[in-house]
Formats: C-alpha cells, structure tokens, sequence
C-alpha cells in the first residue's frame, strides 16, 4: 500500500466520494446529526420545507445526505429568531449557491496534493494561455489562492 504522499490522483479521489446520491439516513439520524426533534422534522416535511428520498416501502421517512445540512441550515436561521418561512426561503436560496459552487470546484479542479506540513494545494486550471490557478490550505484554516505562470515553448 502507498503511503499517503505517494498517492498521486486526489483529484479523482475527491471527485468520487464527494458525490452525495445514494447516501440516505433515517429519521432517528437526521435528528441525531442535526439536533432537531423529530416531530419537528415530520412538520417540516409536512410543509415542504424538507424532502424525503422515495421509499418503496413506506414505512419511514428517509433522507438525502443534503437533508442533514438543509435541516441544520433551517436551524440556524430558527436559532437567530426568524420565521420558518424566512428560514426555507433562505437556505432555498443558499443552497442554489453552494451546489453551484461545488460544481465549479469540482468541475475545474484539475490536481489536488499534500504536504507532510498538512498543507494541501489544488489545482483549479487554466486561467489563460499561460497562468494556472491554485488554491493552498493550511492547517490553521487559511486558504490563498495564487497562478503558475507556464511560459510557452521556444520555437
């Protein structure tokens, strides 16, 4: 087996297990994972402000991995004192964003690696004909980002 520095495709690697489809949890999870009851939950549901996954059977409620985050997101928003309405219209729209946004990072990251000082640096591609984009994180939490000039070839 490699060790982790010697495993070169993280980028495929994050591409693969970030994908959310088929994760599904039950009611008792969602409620475990987010801190809401579930009686809350089934209103919420009631309403539409959550989705259940289709199950053939029918005899409980099963949710998608994004579920976990939208119910925690409503939370948040119930927590600061707003409406539930406020909340799901909220989080509707945050949610629009951050798929979006993985999208994109998933979609241009190009290279992902990592140093032995937890540093890690993703290659995000081509900015123009010459400049790449890339993003470090460190181990404290801070990202920068910054381009690699790649000059052409002589002819």
């Amino acid at each position: 087996m490699k060790p982790f520095n010697e495993f070169s495709d993280w980028a495929a690697f994050f591409k693969e297990i970030s994908q959310p489809e088929g994760i599904v949890l039950g009611t008792a999870d969602l409620v475990k994972a987010t801190g809401v009851s579930s009686s809350q939950i089934r209103y919420w549901v009631q309403q539409g402000y959550v989705k259940t996954v289709d199950d053939d059977e029918k005899r409980s409620h099963k949710f998608s991995y994004r579920a976990v985050f939208r119910v925690r997101a409503i939370k948040y928003f119930l927590d600061k004192g707003y409406t539930l309405a406020f909340a799901a219209e909220q989080v509707s729209y945050f949610n629009r964003l951050n798929i979006r946004l993985q999208q994109i990072v998933l979609d241009r990251m190009t290279d992902m690696s990592a140093d032995a000082d937890g540093n890690v640096e993703i290659a995000l591609g081509s900015v123009d004909a010459h400049d790449e984009l890339k993003l470090t994180l460190t181990p404290d939490g801070q990202t920068r980002f910054w381009t690699v000039r790649h000059e052409a070839p002589n002819k």
